[in-house]
């Protein structure tokens, strides 16, 4: 095996550069201009429309009021609008609102409204295990300082 020194190397490949076709110095104009080009980078903004911290732990997306725990409701009593019975309740906070069967807390949800309860199931709260429950009947309780 023979060894071709490197300067013997650069000078061909200069001899093999300079061989090459010389591009026309007046290019053929193009016939339409493309709707599009592909090749062409545009800056475009980051806009984002959910704001949330990306360190927080996701949770659900369920209004205030369902953040509720059953111990914290009082059942006040019934009324029935449009064939449906709903549910006076008050929370800890003093809020009172009417809730249809279904309406899911924290820790449970309605499953029963009477003329004279309401039907819980409650679950733990720590786990989405929903078929493991107990069942709460909570009756209706007098207002304060009505006698």
């Amino acid at each position: 095996m023979t060894r071709v020194p490197l300067s013997m190397l650069l000078m061909s490949s200069v001899a093999l550069v300079a061989q090459a076709p010389a591009k026309p110095a007046e290019a053929a104009p193009a016939a339409a201009p493309v709707a599009e080009d592909v090749a062409i980078i545009k800056t475009t903004p980051y806009k984002p429309a959910i704001q949330r911290d990306p360190f927080s732990a996701p949770r659900d997306e369920r209004p205030a009021d369902a953040l509720d725990v059953l111990e914290d409701i009082a059942v006040k009593g019934m009324i029935r609008k449009d064939g449906k019975n709903f549910a006076i309740v008050s929370d800890s906070r003093g809020n009172v609102r009417w809730l249809p069967v279904g309406h899911r807390f924290k820790d449970g949800e309605i499953t029963a409204i009477t003329d004279k309860a309401v039907t819980f199931h409650q679950w733990e709260v720590n786990t989405t295990n929903r078929s493991v429950f107990r069942t709460i009947t909570k009756t209706f309780k007098r207002e304060e300082g009505k006698r």
